[in-house]
């Protein structure tokens, strides 16, 4: 599986690995509805087998504790080393969805080579979806990235129309990955005292971001709408996912299906973002070009 290093600058408390926030004041709000998602299920390749069980079980405690129909995403490659954690989230009756089998980057590999990879991950997925009899294909581009021009994404998207393939976007992205990549630093001296900053400030980062994308919402959309929020099969939400969602709630928060999500007027709006960059939805609608959009769309 491909990695990507994001070179982000971090102001780090001394002594510590943690990251300062700026505090959220509460807001809760009747009707607010989030689907939560989850990318590389049941834990990211870079696990050994005993820690993937660890993290997979703490994620799925989390979304059964607070009765979360979540969507997640597997890599087809990886599917068989993973089966039997993965027949457990289908026994839970959640939804799969999928990358391309190799996970590889749009802008990476010929146009005809990632089309053939979605295939393939579509098929090796299938064995899954067919244990819970979900009739959806979901599909998630690998790091949100939808062709650094205009040809590849009109190519890719064609594809998966013409497959009644999915796309399963995005609108509240976060550096869970940055955390993550933290606490596996410091993995070994974390006591409970930081272990419970740790905690804190994680959780306020995930408020910070979906704080951000709903004030992005009313700029783009003029209202409130069903956000879906990204996050990985890592260590940090195999920790805190249970408190993430708790705050959620806490905002006012219901969570909801992906094909409920998807449901809402937004995700069907045309974008002309065409660019390498990690962006959420949201942000490909707003910095679209808009020479390069349909009379229509303007």
């Amino acid at each position: 599986m491909k990695i990507i290093i994001l070179t982000i600058s971090l102001i780090l408390l001394p002594g510590l690995y943690l990251f300062p926030q700026t505090a959220v004041p509460p807001e809760k709000t009747v009707g607010k509805k989030i689907c939560i998602t989850i990318d590389c299920i049941p834990a990211e390749n870079t696990y050994e087998k005993s820690d993937k069980t660890q993290i997979f079980e703490g994620i799925s405690a989390a979304l059964e504790k607070h009765h979360v129909p979540a969507a997640g995403f597997v890599v087809g490659e990886n599917i068989d080393e993973d089966w039997k954690l993965l027949e457990q989230w289908s026994e839970q009756g959640l939804t799969v969805g999928f990358f391309p089998y190799s996970n590889q980057d749009v802008n990476d590999v010929p146009i005809q080579a990632f089309i053939d990879d979605i295939d393939k991950g579509r098929e090796a997925a299938g064995r899954l979806q067919e244990l819970i009899r979900q009739k959806e294909r979901f599909f998630r581009f690998p790091f949100l990235r939808y062709g650094g021009t205009g040809e590849i994404r009109d190519q890719v998207m064609d594809y998966l129309q013409g497959e009644d393939i999915i796309v399963a976007h995005a609108s509240v992205l976060t550096e869970d990955f940055v955390y993550n990549l933290s606490l596996e630093k410091n993995i070994n001296r974390l006591d409970s005292s930081k272990r419970a900053e740790l905690q804190e400030e994680y959780v306020t980062h995930i408020i910070s971001c979906l704080a951000k994308a709903e004030s992005l919402a009313k700029e783009v959309a003029g209202r409130p709408i069903r956000h879906i929020i990204q996050l990985h099969a890592n260590r940090i939400n195999g920790f805190f996912l249970d408190e993430v969602l708790a705050a959620m709630e806490k905002r006012g928060y219901r969570f909801i299906s992906l094909s409920e999500a998807l449901r809402d007027s937004i995700y069907k709006t045309k974008d002309a973002y065409y660019n390498e960059q990690y962006v959420s939805f949201l942000e490909r609608i707003k910095f679209s070009n808009p020479d390069l959009l349909p009379a229509d769309e303007k």
